[in-house]
């Protein structure tokens, strides 16, 4: 099972990927449920690791609904992270009642060149999960899906999971609450290539390498 791990630094970014990560998604304020880093921790992670580096673009946590200037936030640091080489964003909008804002995602796809595209956990928190499935499959450049199905885990949105899978145009990959404990479980019913995990292969907040070798064997 490949694995994309939530990191915070520089010195995160490259203990994941000597303790055998397979891409790395990039965050700020990883308790408060992340937004972009800084200029500084994008370009030196870039520079010092060889996995792929997806980054998130979230100006704050007060919502997953933005205004004009949280809109031009967005596009300046999508920008920043198409010059510096990052490999992917991760983003996610909602309207203010709960759909996906298409007019911010279609101008987050004409800003992010050739960048890989994975819409965020926004998409757990949108009033219908299918009819949001449904308008991010118009989107061919939607490449990947964070989700946990609804819940407040992946395993507890397993069932949700698997109706996902057979609607999506794009890649699935679980995210929330998997541990070693938990992956067999989502392996034996989900059938997907990566995970995402980020308190999952940590013990008091630091990444654990003897976390990383169960979900890699």
């Amino acid at each position: 099972m490949n694995v994309e791990v939530i990191v915070t630094t520089l010195t995160e970014a490259i203990q994941a990927e000597q303790f055998g990560a397979k891409r790395l998604e990039l965050i700020a304020d990883m308790e408060n449920g992340g937004i972009t880093p800084s200029f500084g921790t994008i370009r030196n992670v870039v520079e010092h690791v060889s996995i792929p580096v997806h980054v998130m673009i979230r100006p704050h946590t007060h919502s997953f609904h933005y205004n004009e200037d949280d809109v031009e936030t967005m596009l300046a640091d999508i920008g920043l992270c198409r010059e510096l080489g990052v490999d992917g964003i991760v983003f996610g909008a909602l309207t203010q009642d709960g759909a996906i804002d298409e007019r911010i995602l279609g101008e987050v796809i004409k800003h992010k060149g050739e960048m890989t595209l994975t819409y965020h956990r926004a998409f757990d928190a949108s009033r219908d999960l299918f009819e949001a499935m449904d308008v991010l499959n118009e989107y061919p450049e939607v490449d990947i899906l964070l989700t946990s199905g609804g819940a407040n885990t992946a395993l507890e949105g397993i069932e949700t999971l698997i109706a996902l899978k057979e609607r999506a145009e794009m890649t699935l990959l679980p995210g929330a609450g998997i541990t070693v404990e938990t992956l067999p479980i989502l392996q034996e019913h989900l059938d997907v290539a990566m995970v995402h995990i980020g308190n999952g292969v940590r013990t008091n907040g630091k990444l654990d390498e003897g976390k990383f070798k169960p979900l890699l064997g």
